[in-house]
């Protein structure tokens, strides 16, 4: 419990760094970071049910997206200034990192387990941006047929 604790604080420090160094603007620099803590929370929690890196990440990013879409509405900014700080934490930086470690050693077995956990992480945040950005498209284009009617 409180190594999550502690993974859950690191995550939002890293949110809160990157946010600083693609300089979003103070007013904004709370949510973007909040955003990135919601991400990290909700992959954890998905992890601990018994999903895997594809189904975390995509857990994970669907909860920043629509986050990210939530607050540019309410805001007034654009989604991006609170999605991709947000993304940051869910990026499968050790399993890239520890798959090139083993092509540079010649350790295919880490090389193929590392860079499938890689590849279904990606394929996770993708997934879940895409399913977020369907949902809130959806939600739009039924406002504005009903504010017509």
């Amino acid at each position: 419990m409180i190594g999550e604790l502690i993974r859950i604080l690191t995550a939002t420090l890293g949110t809160l760094g990157f946010a600083l160094v693609f300089r979003v603007r103070h007013w904004h620099l709370v949510w973007a970071t909040l955003g990135g803590t919601l991400a990290w929370v909700s992959d954890v929690i998905v992890s601990h049910l018994g999903g895997g890196a594809f189904l975390s990440s995509l857990a994970g990013a669907l909860a920043v997206c629509l986050w990210s879409e939530g607050m540019a509405r309410w805001r007034k900014a654009p989604a991006n200034v609170y999605l991709i700080p947000g993304i940051v934490p869910l990026l499968p930086g050790s399993a890239l990192y520890y798959a090139m470690e083993g092509a540079i050693y010649s350790d295919m077995e880490v090389f193929t387990q590392r860079g499938i956990d890689a590849l279904l992480a990606s394929l996770g945040i993708a997934g879940g941006i895409l399913i977020a950005s369907e949902i809130v498209r959806i939600i739009l284009v039924v406002q504005y047929k009903t504010r017509r009617k």
